[in-house]
């Protein structure tokens, strides 16, 4: 039994938010500095992230690297999976994120608009 639960786990565990993270920007062919200062996220932050294989940014910090990537849907939602989180129906910001991902709205300043003027808060 105890085989069986190991084999389990080891086929069906995904990678890790830093793991996933960066691999998604390597297949960006972006450079750190790029993703971090197009959504004005601290280097020092950045450099956590990637130093920490334990750490889990805020919801909002993974939003904007997911925004920055410019990821599709599925793999934005993999992102936020991989740290425990994820974007909810009946959440009025949730769902503007998903508007702007599904209509490829990537750019943090017309995001932060649609969020300011439904929800008075911005990323």
């Amino acid at each position: 039994m105890k085989q069986s639960i190991i084999s389990y786990l080891n086929h069906h565990k995904s990678k890790n938010f830093r793991d996933l993270l960066f691999s998604y920007i390597d297949k960006s062919n972006l450079k750190d500095s790029d993703v971090y200062k197009s959504v004005d996220i601290d280097r020092r932050l950045f450099s956590k992230i990637r130093c920490n294989e334990n750490y889990i940014p805020s919801k909002n910090t993974i939003i904007k690297l997911g925004l920055a990537l410019k990821l599709d849907r599925h793999r934005f939602d993999k992102l936020l999976n991989s740290a425990g989180y994820c974007l909810g129906e009946n959440n009025i910001f949730d769902l503007i994120v998903v508007y702007c991902l599904e209509n490829s709205i990537y750019d943090l300043n017309v995001v932060n608009d649609y969020l300011f003027k439904f929800c008075g808060t911005v990323l």
